[in-house]
């Protein structure tokens, strides 16, 4: 009786994601992506760019997983009196977990570069350890920072009601639906994606591979969740960062202005002064994220437009490099927090010196 781990998956399997649609693979053969299609990118230019862009982000998701570390550590020591610093440490971990996600992500690209002896079908096994789960964690960043920037808005707007708006307890319940909304439909694909052993007969030897099942089910899932994540949720998040971007702009500008002689004593000047560095920090996050989401936004229109742009067609190496290049930058959207929260807030940047055991200016 022919078992499980006897089969030679020979047979061609379709993983259509972000980083590899309608991308046909084999177990067991090699089929190199650079011969599928018209030369348009030459080959020589296309492994080049892959080869720097998997390097540049495998390097950068380990910059993201120590940088996110060091925020959520750093308010943990701060404390959460305030209600922000809740909201900047769910941005941190959220970001953190991205980083996690897209490291092994970029692990399985090296693993089929390197033609390395893994006992597992890399391209496989990537799409439901590293792309979904990521997908669901880079929304949620997203969200966050939506949150955070709407957050500080009502702060604008209503600078004397806000505590009572945006209490503890409507900001922990607002972080807690925001990750069910964006990590609980990641799990839709495992039930139509499953893991099985298989024979890889090139390597003479049983590996792990994700079988997909031949059924409508896996379609309707597949593609329901491809259109939450890459549109539904993608361009909500986007715009809704875009609106209260501008709301913060415009609230910065006023509140300059408005409130420019009406703060006469010193603890009131510090209050102020105060919110305006985290109306700031907010908005120098909204703006990165906006700068870096931009190239995820075009390659997700461009294809609607031009459908050559698909990786099964005439621009399909630049289709692949152009993703390459989106996920790259949202990484160094993962990162800047850090840089963010050190340049923009006191507090936080003496808490992070005195983890290192560094000296603060002006204090014993």
């Amino acid at each position: 009786m022919e078992t499980e781990s006897s089969i030679n998956t020979g047979t061609y399997i379709q993983f259509e994601n972000e980083m590899t649609v309608n991308n046909t693979v084999a177990i067991g053969k090699e089929i190199k992506f650079t011969n599928m299609i018209r030369p348009v990118l030459s080959a020589e230019v296309h492994d080049a760019l892959v080869m720097f862009f998997t390097c540049t982000g495998f390097f950068a998701t380990v910059v993201g997983i120590f940088c996110n570390a060091l925020v959520i550590i750093t308010y943990a020591k701060i404390g959460y009196s305030d209600t922000i610093n809740i909201s900047y440490s769910a941005l941190g971990f959220s970001d953190l977990s991205t980083s996690v996600f897209r490291c092994w992500g970029t692990m399985c690209y090296i693993f089929i570069l390197s033609d390395a002896k893994v006992s597992f079908d890399p391209l496989s096994i990537n799409v439901t350890t590293s792309f979904f789960p990521g997908q669901g964690f880079e929304k949620a960043t997203a969200f966050l920072t939506a949150f955070i920037a709407l957050e500080r808005c009502l702060c604008v707007q209503f600078p004397l009601h806000v505590k009572s708006i945006v209490t503890k307890k409507i900001t922990v319940t607002s972080i807690v639906i925001i990750f069910v909304f964006t990590l609980i439909p990641t799990n839709l694909i495992h039930i139509v994606y499953p893991f099985k052993l298989v024979y890889n007969p090139a390597q003479n030897r049983t590996i792990l591979a994700m079988i997909p099942l031949q059924t409508p089910l896996r379609y309707i899932i597949q593609r329901t969740l491809l259109a939450y994540y890459g549109s539904v949720l993608h361009f909500s998040a986007l715009i809704a960062v875009w609106i209260c971007t501008v709301f913060l702009a415009v609230g910065l500008k006023r509140t300059a202005e408005i409130r420019k002689d009406k703060f006469k004593n010193s603890n009131a000047q510090q209050d102020k002064d105060k919110g305006r560095r985290v109306i700031k920090t907010v908005f120098l996050l909204a703006v990165t994220y906006l700068a870096c989401s931009t190239p995820t936004a075009a390659t997700t229109l461009v294809p609607q437009f031009v459908p050559e742009f698909e990786s099964t067609r005439a621009l399909a190496r630049i289709s692949r490099v152009c993703h390459m290049l989106s996920g790259l930058m949202n990484q160094i959207n993962s990162n800047a927090n850090l840089f963010i929260f050190l340049y923009m807030g006191s507090k936080f940047r003496n808490t992070f010196l005195r983890l290192f055991g560094k000296k603060i200016p002006g204090k014993a």
